[in-house]
């Protein structure tokens, strides 16, 4: 018998990434869209804060830093989540739906024959390898 000796290079890790890929902006998108609503909730809290607490100036100073820092991790997400809506409405669409289901049913395919190629082998027909040995 004669074995395969040089590797293919595994296609169905490509299209495994980027399913992959798909469900992590899904995830990401979803957690974003979370994010923001916590930071405008704890934006609230410091606003009432400064409103009702009867703060000192170190206090004020203090709860502002915090507003800014709030704010700046509220734009990342929702800059983010911005960025990943078309991807999430598209994904969500008829469309969409139906290009994963024939990506993964594609990767499925895809890793059946690279499992075949790698464990392909040939027998000789015709050929007598030296000692008459056919394996």
């Amino acid at each position: 018998m004669l074995s395969r000796q040089n590797k293919q290079p595994q296609f169905s890790t490509y299209i495994s990434d980027f399913c992959r890929m798909v469900d992590n902006a899904k995830s990401d998108y979803q957690w974003n869209r979370d994010e923001v609503n916590r930071l405008d909730r704890l934006t609230q809290d410091y606003l009432h804060m400064l409103e009702l607490d009867k703060l000192d100036y170190k206090q004020r100073a203090k709860v502002a830093t915090q507003i800014a820092k709030c704010r700046q991790e509220r734009r990342a997400s929702k800059d983010t989540a911005e960025t990943l809506e078309p991807l999430i409405q598209f994904l969500d669409s008829d469309k969409g739906r139906n290009m994963m289901n024939l990506m993964r049913e594609v990767l499925g395919k895809t890793r059946k024959v690279e499992e075949r190629m790698e464990n392909r082998t040939y027998r000789y027909k015709v050929y007598e390898p030296p000692g008459g040995q056919h394996e």
